[in-house]
């Protein structure tokens, strides 16, 4: 974890430091090797929250586009549940970024747990992944256009890995793949067709930035543009 609480402050991970889990209130010290970015382990080895995962460069980079007071934010359900959300942002949004692999009832019970819920899934975690997702995507075979008002909206067969492991979310999933762009997997998509939308990834983190003068929510704005409807 990137933060816990020292002196009932949230604070980063210190030479020298302890702590106390923002979950579970378990003693935590602080990790501050040269190998792995710097983060807070509790002091026995024991999993709190079951949905975390081990962190890497890549979500430190994502949740450092957010505000301090934005990360890793403990959620709470009516039967006591309790889970530590990546991002949750100022519209109520949360955002849960993920690398490693994840089965499809995990899946599930998060998009069920965060009603609002948005995944970046790494799609550099596999090899062949990326060649294969912009294969396809650049396959005009089978692609049908419902509306040319969106011509950005990409509508393609889905194949391959990431298609299997997230084509039955029913929460909007962007593929992140390096680029400037992050790829969009409209929860309208099924085992039949995938509608994917680019969206630049400075605009992605700037359709999240606070703005206390409005109370639109802007991702939600975006989203609610794409009523789309199978062919």
């Amino acid at each position: 974890m990137k933060f816990a609480l020292v002196d009932n402050q949230r604070q980063e991970a210190q030479p020298s430091l302890e702590g106390i889990c923002l979950v579970c209130g378990s003693p935590m010290v602080a990790r501050c090797g040269v190998i792995r970015i710097r983060h807070w382990a509790h002091k026995r080895s024991t999993q709190c929250d079951p949905w975390w995962e081990r962190e890497t460069e890549w979500h430190r980079n994502w949740k450092n586009q957010f505000p301090n007071d934005w990360q890793e934010v403990v959620q709470h359900a009516v039967d006591g549940e309790k889970h530590i959300a990546d991002i949750k942002t100022q519209a109520g949004w949360v955002i849960e970024f993920q690398h490693s692999s994840i089965t499809p009832e995990e899946r599930q019970s998060r998009e069920t747990f965060y009603e609002k819920l948005i995944w970046v899934v790494n799609g550099n975690r596999r090899i062949r992944d990326k060649d294969k997702f912009f294969k396809i995507l650049g396959n005009r075979k089978g692609r049908w256009v419902k509306d040319e008002k969106f011509p950005e909206l990409q509508i393609t067969l889905p194949e391959g890995p990431l298609y299997r492991d997230w084509i039955t979310s029913q929460s909007h999933v962007f593929f992140d793949f390096g680029g400037e762009d992050l790829w969009l997997l409209l929860p309208q998509s099924d085992k039949s067709w995938a509608f994917i939308l680019p969206i630049a990834r400075s605009e992605f983190i700037e359709l999240h930035s606070e703005d206390k003068s409005s109370r639109i929510d802007r991702f939600e704005s975006l989203i609610n543009k794409y009523n789309i409807t199978h062919p």
